[in-house]
């Protein structure tokens, strides 16, 4: 853009940033987000041991809730990192978003073909 134009509109053009390569720490990233579903999980799988009946179904489906919140988290997330070229930390979130996927799918075949 012309100069004249951009002190016209005031607009700041850092070139300095835009040369720094992101800092990505995946072993943080990676910790975090699987304590959060790990201990989340731990949680809910205590409740529905102490409940009896149908409250361990409640407790059930209000795991499955937690972890649509946590998928949804993630997949805001994922696109938050592709906006921002954090490409390692969004390739991260994509494998999570398939793991959990893919548990899901494979407790729903298990569940329907008895």
């Amino acid at each position: 853009m012309n100069p004249e134009l951009r002190e016209l509109f005031e607009i700041k053009q850092d070139d300095e940033n835009n040369n720094k390569p992101v800092r990505q720490n995946v072993g943080t990233h990676i910790g975090i987000r699987l304590a959060v579903i790990i201990l989340g999980t731990i949680g809910f799988f205590i409740g529905m041991i102490q409940a009896k009946g149908w409250g361990a179904l409640g407790i059930a489906f209000f795991m499955m809730i937690f972890h649509a919140l946590w998928l949804l988290f993630i997949i805001i997330e994922t696109a938050v990192l592709q906006s921002n070229g954090k490409f390692k930390l969004r390739n991260v979130n994509l494998i999570f978003i398939a793991i959990l996927l893919f548990i899901y799918a494979l407790g729903a075949l298990i569940f329907l073909g008895n």
